[in-house]
């Protein structure tokens, strides 16, 4: 594409066409006012006062002309709006300071619309990825609830010892789906934008230490010391004491599921002025690197987290990842042979009025 307007033959013959008509009118209606006002020598200046008014307006008339086809065929440039072709006309060269606003603003609103439908499409996309996932995680419990029900059923001589097993293993499952769908309407709920935090003032390094007596009992059977760290006493804080309980939960949890060989769990807490920072960490084996960047995605398990003894849902992280999103922090994630360490940053303050 060129890096500036040109305007066809057809357009420049009929801006010629038009200025020649503008020109030949004004040319009768000089001949007119002079003839009607008796023109003499004496006069001569008026005849040339009106001449070049009507030049200057033979100008206007053209160059207005000639603007509408340049308007005209800048739209034409915006008929195709490919991704590769919006950033060819941003280097599009207009020469009228007019035109060139004109331009970005097209720009602007092309570019928007762009972003809108990339939006739309990943959305689909998601839901479409969500409902597969989902699918799939509720159908492999229950395929297993219905077959063992039904050798009860279909065998009305099984023996108690049998009947006794079918059901139990029946049981752990029907649990699993149980965790499936909470921790999915608590991802659903955690993800809408409509979610309202329900705040009030409450000390972080109290929470904490809630937290710690919590977990103390599955803690030590895995023979794991969880301690609550924090420079300060109390660290009062504003936010919603529920959804951070549950980022808590699902953080420790993960840890004392997934962090193989480990014997401690730091709860930290610092103050930083308008922000509090967050970590929880263990010294349990460390996360292949090449899980980092997706441990915050729904029902993404590593290689480690999918292993039979483990039978988390996937996502944990991502209600961790979408409670602290609008508390209007951040969280992330490092991981090496020494410490595996979710951090993460909030407003001391927070309302979702001042996002």
């Amino acid at each position: 594409m060129a890096n500036k307007i040109n305007l066809n033959v057809k357009q420049w013959l009929k801006i010629a066409a038009r200025g020649l008509l503008v020109l030949i009118v004004l040319l009768i209606l000089e001949v007119g006012v002079l003839y009607g006002a008796h023109f003499s020598t004496a006069n001569s200046k008026y005849f040339l006062i009106i001449t070049a008014l009507n030049l200057i307006l033979w100008a206007i008339v053209t160059y207005q002309q000639y603007l509408r086809y340049q308007v005209l065929q800048l739209l034409i440039q915006f008929q195709d709006v490919t991704p590769a072709h919006v950033q060819q006309l941003g280097h599009l060269q207009v020469h009228n300071h007019w035109l060139h606003r004109v331009l970005q603003q097209l720009l602007l609103i092309t570019k928007a619309m762009q972003t809108a439908i990339q939006q739309e499409q990943n959305s689909e996309l998601s839901k479409d990825e969500l409902i597969t996932n989902v699918s799939h995680d509720l159908r492999t419990p229950l395929t297993s609830i219905l077959g063992f029900l039904g050798l009860i059923e279909q065998n009305p001589h099984t023996s108690n010892g049998d009947i006794k097993k079918y059901v139990h293993i029946a049981f752990q499952k029907a649990q699993q789906l149980q965790v499936l769908v909470n921790d999915l309407f608590e991802y659903v709920r955690a993800s809408s934008a409509s979610t309202k935090l329900n705040y009030r003032k409450f000390d972080m390094i109290q929470m904490l230490e809630q937290v710690d007596a919590e977990f103390e009992l599955q803690a030590q059977q895995k023979h794991i010391q969880i301690s609550v760290t924090s420079p300060e006493k109390t660290l009062v804080m504003r936010a919603d004491t529920e959804k951070l309980g549950r980022v808590f939960n699902n953080l420790v949890t993960n840890a004392l599921q997934y962090g193989q060989g480990a014997h401690h769990i730091w709860l930290k807490a610092q103050d930083r002025g308008q922000f509090v920072w967050l970590q929880v960490a263990n010294d349990g084996e460390p996360i292949p690197e090449a899980s980092l960047p997706r441990l915050f995605e729904r029902f993404y398990r590593s290689d480690q987290a999918r292993s039979p003894v483990h039978s988390g849902t996937g996502l944990g992280l991502a209600i961790a990842q979408s409670l602290i999103k609008i508390h209007g922090g951040k969280i992330s994630v490092q991981s090496d042979a020494n410490l595996t360490a979710f951090d993460i940053i909030l407003p001391k303050n927070f309302t979702q009025d001042t996002k």
